[in-house]
């Protein structure tokens, strides 16, 4: 027996093994372990795994994993954790491709200049374009032991021209850009072509390449793929897609791809391919630290077995993932049904990431080391891409899979969904596939993370960092969503009073929608063809029910009643949060932030949850952090 988890837990900071990878939408890996934990008994499932991290703290938790997912990149980086370590070997193996790159007559030509200090021959770490024409230089001196920024020659800019002649001698991918929308007109204009080759300047290109192919010819399997997970860390930094920070961020040497998205903005930073390749081999967040830290953190280096087939699994044998490149559509072709524990996944948000067409670009270099990580099957993808997979599309193959889930979960287990898109109508459809594959849900909770995902980068207040955990059973009657019908308005402008009155102070309007969905989410309606706005809808009871008011920091308009509850029958919510603060202070005397902020999630539950930001703006009021304790003062 488990105690359900009912309230919203505190991100930890992620360890080595999940910061080296780059893949977009990763989740906290503390509090996903800790409901693996509670609600799995010996299988655990996650169909939508993704960066993999779920399988880890699975076998973390001393269960066995089911680890799939369309996206071949999730095999890969499994086979990568998974794979013999020898630290030794893996230097002495960069060291010798960083060696070779660094004595090719080509690479020394045009990554080459001479340092502005002591005249020696120094190397070009980055160099930033705008408009075609590059205004500045990032040095590397070896011989001064200098480096930094500063303005290019007439002989760099020279070399950077004639670089774009150089005959590549390796492979490199030659296709072309897949039907998608993220493959705009536009980012084929600025990135100069359709095919993947046009993402990086012709001379990082050439380095790749190089680097590429002498990392095929390691004979080794398992430093092949380790050193291959060093490259497709570096192939994304060194393309055309990022750009220089700001001078403000003082990071004139770095760069990212900070978008889940192709983009080529005018102003680019060209950053040496061979540099970011040793840097994402050896040192912080890179291959090195994070396959050391596999087995100090997971507690073993799991045993996997890769599937093909429902032979492949076998629950009584001592593998610890079984993972493999499956469409969730056909999950009862390899899981037997009621086999399952519990799972806990993150399914597509609609179309709001592309993660195939992103992922494509690491793809289409890891498929010629082996042909199934470029097994991409974009017709079988849940999403919604315009003029080629609509909302009806994604709803009819997520209620499918949904389907499957419900085949292969136990008939007294859980599954929970984790989920957050703003569209009413994504919405909708989420909550008709769950109903209609057989679900029925029993609690939702608003998890704040301390990292902004992709799903809600653009709002600085509320959802900045925030998902639903929506937890589901097997529904015992046959469900049903309601049909949205005059009462509908009627619902929300009732659920919003409420919503105001549990807090009894005005109220931005993002943690409203937030608390609306949930309500939304409960009462089972069918929001079909429903194009209004939560925001418009509420908007006609301004003047009569609602009044806003003028916030004074980024949040905008406060949501406020024309006529508020007059029993005062609990103190506006900020001065309850200020007065538990207060009080954990005084009987603790000194706290972590964590620890506070984890007592005011079990406090203050759904619709009463503060946000991050306020938690810290009473803290620093009424105390002082010293040595990552805060204090009173």
């Amino acid at each position: 027996m488990f105690q359900d988890i009912d309230f919203a837990m505190v991100e930890e900071k992620r360890p080595p093994l999940y910061t080296a990878m780059k893949y977009w939408g990763k989740k906290p890996h503390n509090i996903w372990g800790t409901y693996i934990d509670t609600y799995t008994d010996k299988i655990y499932l996650d169909p939508f795994c993704g960066s993999a991290m779920s399988a880890f703290e699975s076998v973390k938790k001393g269960k066995k994993a089911v680890a799939f997912d369309l996206n071949p990149l999730t095999s890969f980086v499994i086979e990568v954790y998974c794979s013999d370590f020898d630290r030794k070997k893996f230097t002495d193996a960069v060291s010798k491709i960083i060696e070779s790159v660094s004595l090719d007559k080509l690479y020394r030509n045009f990554f080459s200049t001479q340092c502005r200090h002591c005249e020696a021959k120094a190397t070009i770490q980055n160099a930033k374009w705008e408009n075609g024409n590059i205004y500045e230089i990032g040095i590397v001196c070896e011989s001064c032991q200098r480096r930094y920024i500063t303005t290019p020659t007439n002989q760099d800019i020279e070399n950077a021209r004639e670089s774009q002649n150089i005959e590549l001698k390796s492979w490199y991918p030659k296709d072309s850009f897949h039907l998608s929308p993220c493959f705009s007109n536009a980012f084929i204009k600025n990135i100069g072509g359709n095919e993947y080759k046009d993402i990086w300047t012709n001379r990082n290109l050439y380095v790749l390449s190089e680097i590429f192919d002498l990392i095929l010819k390691n004979k080794n399997d398992n430093l092949k793929k380790q050193l291959l997970f060093g490259f497709i860390q570096t192939i994304h930094l060194c393309s055309k897609m990022c750009v220089p920070r700001n001078a403000a961020a003082k990071r004139a040497f770095s760069t990212s791809w900070g978008r889940s998205a192709y983009i080529c903005s005018k102003r680019q930073m060209e950053m040496n391919p061979l540099l970011l390749f040793y840097n994402n081999c050896i040192g912080k967040q890179s291959v090195e630290s994070a396959l050391k830290s596999v087995e100090e953190y997971v507690g073993k280096i799991p045993k996997i077995k890769y599937v093909t087939s429902k032979r492949d699994i076998d629950f009584t044998s001592d593998i610890d993932i079984f993972y493999g490149i499956i469409d969730i559509c056909t999950l009862t072709e390899y899981v037997d049904e009621k086999s399952i524990d519990f799972i806990l996944t993150d399914p597509p948000y609609g179309g709001l990431v592309q993660y195939m067409d992103l992922s494509r670009l690491w793809l289409v270099w890891l498929r010629k080391y082996d042909k199934k990580y470029g097994a991409s099957e974009f017709s079988s993808e849940i999403t919604i891409k315009k003029n080629i997979k609509e909302i009806s599309d994604y709803q009819r193959s997520f209620t499918n899979g949904i389907k499957q889930l419900h085949k292969v979960l136990k008939d007294d287990s859980k599954i929970v969904f984790t989920f957050h898109n703003q569209e009413i109508k994504i919405w909708n459809a989420f909550l008709c596939s769950i109903a209609a594959a057989g679900f029925s849900i029993e609690k939702i909770i608003h998890q704040q993370n301390r990292r902004t995902g992709e799903s809600n980068v653009a709002n600085p207040y509320g959802t900045s960092a925030a998902d639903f955990y929506i937890r589901c059973v097997k529904s015992k009657v046959l469900p049903t969503i309601k049909n949205r019908d005059d009462t509908f308005e009627n619902f929300i402008v009732s659920r919003a009073v409420s919503i105001i009155e549990a807090r009894n102070e005005p109220t931005p309007y993002q943690i409203l929608f937030d608390g609306l969905l949930v309500e939304i989410s409960k009462a089972g309606f069918n929001l079909d063809g429903f194009d209004e706005n939560m925001k418009t809808l509420l908007s006609k009871q301004i003047g009569n029910i609602f009044v806003l008011r003028e916030a004074v920091d980024l949040r905008g308009d406060l949501w406020w009643l024309v006529h508020p509850p007059t029993d005062k029958k609990h103190l506006p919510l900020s001065e309850r949060v200020e007065k538990t603060i207060c009080s954990l202070l005084i009987k603790h005397e000194t706290l972590a932030f964590d620890e506070i902020l984890s007592e005011i999630f079990i406090q203050y539950q759904d619709g009463l949850t503060p946000d991050i930001k306020s938690v810290k703006y009473y803290l620093k009021k009424y105390a002082v952090e010293r040595s990552g304790k805060w204090q009173k003062i």
